[in-house]
């Protein structure tokens, strides 16, 4: 029988195979976001890959919606592989209401986008992130950013920043330009900035129905960030409540001393219609993409309940974060790789294996089809440290013959000194 065409042998397009050097770089992000998120007091949650295609395309808007991977099952349902995980969240919140608020939720776990795959951008990917979930106040924000930061660093990058908006108060800046009509095309092209050149920016919010002047005044309100200490008094102009609202940030923010790591930033707006309030992305040194974001969707889980529950969080993603940190492929040691001689050393090696992995160890026992100069080849390619040999000769002196891989030396060990390498 003639073998896969090529095509059918690699992943589908747009997704990878995670080979165990990949996998472990993977699991090593993993254990250090779990780990911090654990210790802010947040809980792990998981939610089937499959939602309602209903309740994934409510509030997404409409590029997201076009990116969700949609089928129908044998039952006819429209159902869609989940794009994010606040919609997930905010579902299993909608039937929750009694959930002692507020609910720390967060998660590490794949999410599905049916993209253009490019550098960068994956159709599956994973996403690490937190829901901080019936809380209003500005030190829930100031929490969220404050997570967000220290998820960044925790992976030891240090160079970022996180730009910060907020969609209510770009309602009111838009409103004083006269654009309100063709808000959502606005905020979509607003979106794109960084992604495509100013100028054919300009043409996107002229095509919405921005008039030219208009266009122009815009233009020159998202061109330069601006130290975040500005946004109280900058916001204050559009709305005094708004502003009086990041006065108070910034006073929780303090705590944290993540002033400096944050600017007002009017060009991030986000591309799903949830939000309602603060959003923002981080960035990370030379890394041109936003690393992860988030913002307030104080009305999602009313969308699905008709109970008003204010809320908050971010994703991270966690393949640009890898990229971002350097951390590409990470392998991950075998400790002894243990090679019989003969039929009776299989044996004693067999009792040895089950020893050491009670100990802790991890350990591989030679199949017996590979010469000695194989397995020693085998063992050096696979990052085995102990290659240990056991023949008749060994077995009559009660040792073994131990290579360390590392050092490149030979030794003896005692049967039952083995576990105190």
């Amino acid at each position: 029988m003639p073998g896969l065409e090529d095509q059918l042998r690699k992943p589908v397009r747009g997704m990878r195979d995670l080979t165990p050097e990949l996998y472990y770089a993977v699991n090593y992000v993993e254990e250090k976001l779990t780990k911090l998120a654990e210790a802010f007091g947040y809980r792990r949650v998981e939610t089937p890959a499959v939602e309602h295609f209903e309740v994934l395309a409510r509030k997404a808007g409409r590029e997201i919606v076009n990116e969700i991977y949609y089928f129908r099952d044998k039952a006819g349902r429209e159902l869609g592989l989940r794009f994010d995980m606040t919609v997930p969240v905010a579902r299993v919140l909608s039937y929750r209401l009694d959930e002692p608020k507020p609910v720390r939720w967060y998660y590490f776990t794949k999410v599905w986008r049916y993209d253009e795959p490019q550098h960068g951008r994956y159709r599956e990917f994973y996403q690490f992130g937190i829901e901080l979930v019936g809380s209003n106040s500005p030190k829930a924000d100031a929490e969220v950013l404050a997570l967000m930061a220290r998820s960044i660093e925790a992976v030891g990058v240090q160079d970022y920043t996180i730009r910060l908006n907020d969609r209510a108060a770009m309602d009111r800046i838009l409103a004083s330009l006269g654009v309100e009509g063709s808000r959502d095309e606005v905020l979509r092209a607003l979106d794109k900035r960084g992604k495509i050149p100013d100028d054919e920016l300009f043409k996107l919010l002229l095509a919405a129905g921005v008039d030219k002047s208009s266009a122009e005044l815009l233009m020159s309100l998202i061109a330069e960030p601006r130290p975040i200490e500005e946004a109280p008094d900058f916001l204050s102009k559009y709305d005094r409540d708004i502003g009086e609202r990041y006065r108070a940030l910034i006073k929780a923010l303090e705590a944290y001393g993540l002033s400096r790591r944050l600017v007002l930033d009017l060009s991030i707006v986000r591309g799903l219609d949830y939000y309602t309030g603060m959003v923002f992305e981080a960035f990370a040194g030379e890394y041109k993409l936003a690393v992860g974001g988030g913002g307030r969707y104080d009305n999602l889980i009313e969308l699905y309940s008709g109970v008003k529950t204010p809320a908050l969080g971010f994703a991270i993603g966690v393949e640009r974060l890898m990229e971002a940190a350097g951390i590409s492929q990470m392998a991950i040691p075998l400790d002894y790789y243990i090679y019989p001689l003969t039929d009776d050393a299989y044996n004693v090696a067999v009792k040895i294996a089950d020893f050491l992995r009670e100990k802790g160890a991890s350990v591989a026992v030679d199949l017996g089809e590979l010469t000695l100069r194989e397995a020693l080849e085998h063992a050096a390619k696979t990052g085995v440290k102990y290659f240990v040999i056991i023949g008749k000769r060994e077995l009559e002196k009660g040792v073994v013959k131990i290579r360390d891989m590392y050092k490149r030396v030979e030794f003896e060990v005692e049967l039952n000194r083995l576990g105190q390498l």
